[in-house]
């Protein structure tokens, strides 16, 4: 059968707009890119994303939040590990409600991993120099959707001027990676596990989904954080990190240092040695106690972290660092619930 043109294509996508079909239309176009990859039918996927969440409605699910769950064992004071055969809506809860999050040893698959940190650098080179506008089936790594109005292109750590060597990118502004790595979630059934964690659709966003290659900053301190001081009230949240590179512990790049235990606050911000007024102090995470201990897992190249908006973090920074550290950042939203101000991406 011959591959239809890229007119054909979007006719058949205008047809399920037409009537309200959104999840049809995307189903669809997903369908055709993976048969003949194009850099418009991908960037149409983001595009079309964007519009899908705005146009379409999201009523709230009458249920009781945070649902019952229950604190899964763990080895001392580590965050719960488990493999992705065990993952289903009970370990996501119990990992994140219960524990602070849950480390899913292996989730993405070595080949994944390593396009997925290809990906990333083609996308901070291709920003460098300026970013595409062609047409054409070959690829711009960078471009920003015509939906996704005002905000910056880029931003990087405190301090680095603009490189291809390191620094943060939205996915949805690279619509080769954000169609793969809808694919790759696609792929091991997030959406439905995510449906049912939030009893709700799950919605990804333009600004809390992100691309990361993180240089070796040695001696540097980055500030304690929780999300849900920036994401307002109300939020149902979780976030997906996956690890590309060994990273944490006694490895030779960055990771995460995270805060265990069953903690459901919004910290005070700006004291207790706080380097700035967005952050938590040291000093009140190390008053905390043993039942939230501060932790810095180490992870192998597709090993993946969940948590949310209460947990508190912040990059890890090590003497002996050398090597730069690739990840990718996800944060779910319920959809009734998703921050306008965030963006929203169909999901």
């Amino acid at each position: 059968m011959a591959s239809q043109s890229i007119s054909e294509i979007m006719s058949t996508v205008d047809n399920f707009i037409s009537i309200g079909d959104w999840e049809s239309a995307l189903q669809y176009l997903m369908k055709e890119n993976t048969q003949q990859p194009n850099s418009v039918l991908e960037q149409q996927l983001v595009d079309l994303r964007i519009r899908a969440f705005r146009e379409s409605k999201w009523p709230a699910p009458d249920v009781k939040w945070p649902p019952a769950h229950d604190v899964l064992p763990s080895k001392g004071s580590d965050l719960p590990e488990i493999n992705p055969d065990s993952l289903n809506v009970d370990s996501l809860r119990s990992g994140i409600m219960g524990n602070g999050g849950l480390i899913v040893r292996g989730l993405m698959d070595s080949h994944t991993v390593d396009t997925m940190r290809d990906n990333i650098d083609r996308t901070l080179v291709d920003r460098q120099s300026g970013g595409g506008n062609s047409d054409s089936s070959e690829q711009a790594w960078y471009k920003r959707s015509t939906q996704v109005k005002g905000g910056p292109t880029q931003f990087f750590a405190l301090g680095r001027e603009r490189s291809s060597e390191s620094g943060s990118v939205w996915a949805v502004d690279s619509p080769r990676v954000a169609s793969q790595l809808i694919e790759f979630y696609h792929s091991i059934n997030l959406p439905g596990l995510l449906n049912a964690y939030f009893s709700e659709p799950a919605t990804l966003s333009v600004k809390k989904w992100v691309l990361r290659k993180v240089a070796p900053n040695n001696g540097s301190k980055s500030g304690w954080h929780q999300d849900g001081r920036f994401l307002g009230d109300g939020i149902r949240t979780v976030n997906l990190w996956i690890a590309l590179t060994e990273c944490g512990g006694d490895s030779k790049s960055p990771g995460l240092d995270i805060v265990g235990g069953e903690n459901r606050k919004i910290y005070e911000t700006g004291t207790q040695g706080a380097p700035f007024d967005w952050t938590v102090g040291q000093g009140l995470v190390d008053g905390l106690g043993p039942e939230s201990p501060a932790l810095c897992p180490k992870f192998s190249p597709g090993d993946a972290l969940f948590f949310d908006h209460y947990n508190l973090h912040r990059t890890a920074f090590g003497d002996d660092h050398t090597e730069n550290r690739y990840a990718l950042e996800s944060w779910f939203f319920a959809a009734s619930r998703a921050p306008a101000k965030q963006i929203p991406v169909y999901f």
